[in-house]
């Protein structure tokens, strides 16, 4: 919803000394040590992000007490709250950081993640907790605008492509770190003598902590004052009006309807698979909860690490082919993953590992694809209307995902949400193909 109205980072006049890090030439005024802290942020974000829907199924048993066939609903439930929040928020969180400068938002928004995540596993019922994902989402939307605006500020526009491959590559390997380690921590602490409740306590305490202490690190690393780049905050009514209208384009409409499909990814990887790896772990393998997770992050972890490998992957793709190819694949692979759920009850079996690998692949590659499909069919007059109304598009699928997907796991199978989402996928696979002999392959003025 924000678009740079100027930029003041282009290329170097002939003469100017510029400053670089690695393959990137930073912006006048930026340091080394000021984009060092953006790429922590970029790592350390996405490690709080997955850790809160992925831990959030032991803490349900354990600590709130919610039946096994009630989680999916809970878990839904918080999820759409979540994502309302979000969506609220983020138009507010860059229209600020305009006027107070990127720092206070990104400090302001970690407080807002450590607070939420911190107190989450002392709430004693169901309530308290969604308003401790409240609070949480406030801060997780401020954060993620700042990722995308404080790059825009950092890098000249020559290299951004590169920072935000960069800035991908952090996101990937944070997202490890949670399912290889932050939630492998509970069972750590089990070892060593804690009981339950008590190591995933702690366990909530350490990732509540670091994004308190990233916060410090934020402040203290960087830049201050106002951005370089100006971003129009665009008002709901307006996106709307504007981005709705150019939905008459082929091009709008299939990358609307792709990311409606791509974003869900939150809600079906970090939510629902890891409540099905975890409930049939305790279930069927007769894991304590915290073995559970552990067990869960791995299978995760597999999802992610793929994700990792395959998104410089999709962009070379999406550089030789055409935008619109590129989307038709990878919605393609989205729906081959999701629905092949269908076929799995042990998610820990060999086809398991194979179904959430293809997942991972399938989800970044329509994530990636989408973004730089719209990137290309937005007309300038109204671009900051068509992407804003494509985030929403987004947004609109993971709480749709959240909302429909507890319902058909509790109710029907835990492939119920994978299984939507795929049909979902070839719908938008189908449309994409009836109108992709409209869609121009080139910038649209």
């Amino acid at each position: 919803m924000h678009r740079s109205q100027q930029d003041t980072a282009a290329a170097p006049e002939v003469g100017e000394q510029t400053t670089t890090f690695g393959p990137l030439q930073l912006s006048p005024g930026t340091t080394r040590t000021n984009i060092s802290g953006y790429y922590w942020l970029a790592l350390t974000s996405i490690m709080t992000f997955t850790f809160i829907p992925a831990a959030q199924t032991a803490l349900l048993t354990s600590i709130l007490g919610v039946p096994k066939g009630e989680q999916g609903s809970i878990v839904g439930t918080a999820g759409l709250i979540s994502e309302i929040v979000l969506i609220a928020a983020v138009g507010l969180a860059g229209a600020w950081s305009d006027r107070l400068g990127r720092r206070p938002i990104v400090v302001g928004g970690y407080i807002l993640l450590g607070l939420g995540v911190g107190m989450a596993p002392f709430l004693g019922s169901v309530l308290p907790y969604y308003l401790a994902r409240g609070v949480a989402a406030v801060g997780v939307a401020m954060v993620t605008v700042m990722l995308t605006a404080v790059v825009a500020d950092y890098v000249r526009d020559t290299t951004r492509g590169r920072a935000n491959g960069i800035l991908g590559f952090c996101n990937g390997l944070g997202a490890l770190v949670t399912f290889f380690v932050l939630i492998k921590l509970p069972d750590i602490f089990e070892g060593i003598g804690m009981d339950t409740i008590a190591a995933l306590r702690a366990t909530y305490l350490i990732v509540g902590g670091l994004a308190l202490l990233t916060a410090i690190l934020m402040r203290l690393t960087l830049r201050g004052g106002l951005a370089t780049t100006h971003s129009e905050h665009i008002p709901i009514p307006r996106l709307l009006r504007e981005g709705v209208a150019e939905i008459r384009r082929p091009g709008v409409s299939f990358a609307y309807l792709s990311a409606f499909v791509a974003r869900a990814d939150l809600a079906l990887v970090g939510a629902y698979l890891t409540l099905w790896a975890q409930q049939y772990g305790t279930q069927h393998l007769g894991l304590s909860e915290a073995e559970a997770l552990a067990k869960a992050g791995l299978l995760l972890g597999v999802a992610n690490g793929i994700a990792l490998i395959g998104a410089p992957a999709i962009g070379i793709i999406a550089d030789r082919l055409s935008r619109t190819d590129a989307v038709l694949i990878s919605l393609g692979t989205a729906a081959l993953g999701y629905t092949a759920t269908i076929f799995i009850g042990d998610p820990f079996s060999p086809l398991g590992y194979a179904v959430a690998a293809l997942i991972g692949l399938g989800q970044v590659s329509a994530v990636i694809s989408s973004q730089v499909l719209i990137a290309e069919q937005a007309p300038s007059r109204t671009r900051g209307s068509v992407i804003g109304t494509f985030a929403l598009s987004g947004g609109i699928g993971i709480m749709i995902a959240f909302a429909a997907g507890g319902t058909l796991y509790d109710n029907w199978r835990p492939a119920g949400p994978f299984v939507l989402f795929g049909i979902l996928a070839g719908l938008a696979c189908l449309y994409g193909l009836a109108v992709r002999s409209r869609i121009p392959n080139h910038p649209v003025d």
